[in-house]
């Protein structure tokens, strides 16, 4: 993801979604009886997401509100823009390591968000551990929302492909959604959030289509998400954009052009998961595991009954 400013402008597709996922989901959220809830949010980005559409809907007395990222620059663009807001802080943070979380964040928050983050990360499993250890103890839960599938994703595969490109795509698996080959993403996904613990879950996939208006509308939103820009030089990205339309145009034939022949369209069709889960509270866990161990001392000694 590149410059925080251009990311802001051209996120129109990211705003849209988030703002109808939170109309839908928002009333699934399971607020504190004191009204004192931390919420973290994972993949901040520019900040804008998080404090134009989840901020506004947090109890009135909330204890604080924690945008995160994995780009530094990202942070210090949304604390620039964000800090004076009350109670919100942001903070650097890969929600996909394997090493240890920060000591003052495991076990802190009530809620965890995420939109148009995970799709980035290769590694679920570990993302959802992490996501599970950040909530409290005594349990809470998340919203997740990413792509399962995006024609951007084939469009970065056939340009690693090109002599032109693949010295500076040869990671492109790495930027490719885990799920964007999956034959079923809502019952792989479903099953992830299970083994990590998580209950009371729902993962919804929706079909949606995105209309890019003009040529340099679509090549804006390129400039800001695209993780190849940075790796080729300046020289070279008028080219490189060139490619992507072309491959969008005639490989993947999502361009329309309009009776006059002037006005270019770019449709792009995608599908959104959705996943709302809870973490159970600890007392819970530990209840559940002695129903199941008494169950199974019980069907064993029913076992060695019928055996004598």
């Amino acid at each position: 993801m590149n410059q925080a400013c251009l990311y802001q402008r051209a996120n129109e597709v990211q705003r849209y979604d988030a703002e109808e996922i939170l109309q839908e989901y928002a009333e699934k959220f399971v607020w504190r009886h004191d009204g004192l809830d931390c919420l973290l949010d994972v993949g901040t980005g520019s900040g804008d997401v998080l404090m134009d559409f989840i901020y506004p809907i947090m109890p009135k007395q909330f204890q604080s509100v924690v945008g995160s990222d994995v780009s530094r620059k990202m942070m210090q663009f949304a604390e620039k823009c964000y800090s004076r807001e009350k109670q919100c802080s942001f903070r650097v943070l890969d929600i996909a390591t394997k090493d240890k979380l920060p000591e003052d964040m495991v076990g802190g928050f009530d809620h965890v968000t995420s939109f148009y983050c995970l799709h980035w990360i290769q590694n679920q499993r570990q993302a959802l551990q992490n996501i599970y250890d950040l909530l409290r103890p005594e349990g809470g839960d998340c919203l997740l929302v990413f792509l399962a599938t995006n024609p951007v994703f084939d469009v970065y595969k056939l340009l690693s492909k090109s002599t032109q490109w693949s010295p500076y795509m040869k990671d492109v698996h790495r930027f490719i959604s885990p799920l964007h080959y999956s034959s079923d993403p809502k019952m792989e996904y479903t099953k992830m959030l299970k083994e990590t613990g998580f209950t009371d879950i729902q993962v919804d996939l929706k079909e949606k289509v995105y209309i890019y208006e003009g040529l340099e509308t679509l090549k804006d939103n390129v400039k800001a998400v695209c993780p190849f820009l940075d790796r080729i030089p300046l020289s070279r990205h008028n080219s490189f954009l060139d490619d992507f339309v072309n491959i969008v145009s005639h490989d993947l034939d999502l361009r329309h052009i309009e009776a006059n022949g002037e006005i270019q369209k770019f449709i792009s069709p995608y599908k959104l998961l959705v996943a709302y889960a809870k973490k159970p509270a600890l007392i819970e866990n530990l209840l559940n595991d002695l129903i199941i161990s008494v169950e199974a001392e019980a069907g064993e000694a029913e076992e060695k009954k019928h055996i004598n």
